[in-house]
């Protein structure tokens, strides 16, 4: 193989390699919605888990209090574990509540950010982990999407 050659070779690899990461990067969906999560103590075996979404510009995220027949409401779940107990459901900050023609119906949504907060009370006084799944959906003005965040939360 001679020197050309193998430059030839080496430049159609480099250029393959690039225009397909280029395509995976366009087909990937955006993530129109970031969480991050803490605790806050609030009695000595009550702790409050904090999920705190930031929303992208354009985009809102779902109440968890909607009417059946339209968008996908924001649902916490918690995997079962014998060292805590769910206090309740999850609280949620004031939403904006609007109607949409495209549910024909008043839905209740964030935007910018939002913080909902679970109470849960320790049964043992031993470190555990809090895991589970937050499933919703997000939507701008051209598309709705539905997405899933699984979470794990240290209790001390």
């Amino acid at each position: 193989m001679s020197i050309n050659n193998f430059f030839l070779s080496i430049l159609k690899i480099l250029t393959f390699t690039i225009l397909f990461s280029v395509s995976l990067s366009f087909g990937q969906k955006p993530e129109p919605v970031t969480w991050a999560t803490s605790i806050e103590k609030v009695t000595e075996n009550d702790y409050n888990i904090v999920f705190t979404s930031t929303i992208a510009k354009n985009w809102h995220l779902y109440s968890q209090y909607l009417e059946e027949g339209g968008p996908l409401p924001t649902v916490f779940t918690f995997e079962p574990n014998s060292n805590y107990q769910c206090i309740g459901k999850p609280s949620e900050q004031e939403p904006i509540e609007i109607f949409e023609e495209v549910f024909e119906m008043n839905v209740k949504y964030f935007e910018k950010k939002t913080v909902f907060k679970q109470r849960i009370k320790m049964k043992h006084n031993t470190p555990f982990k809090v895991k589970g799944e937050i499933t919703y959906m997000s939507c701008n003005n051209h598309q709705c999407l539905p997405w899933q965040f699984n979470f794990e939360i240290e209790i001390p």
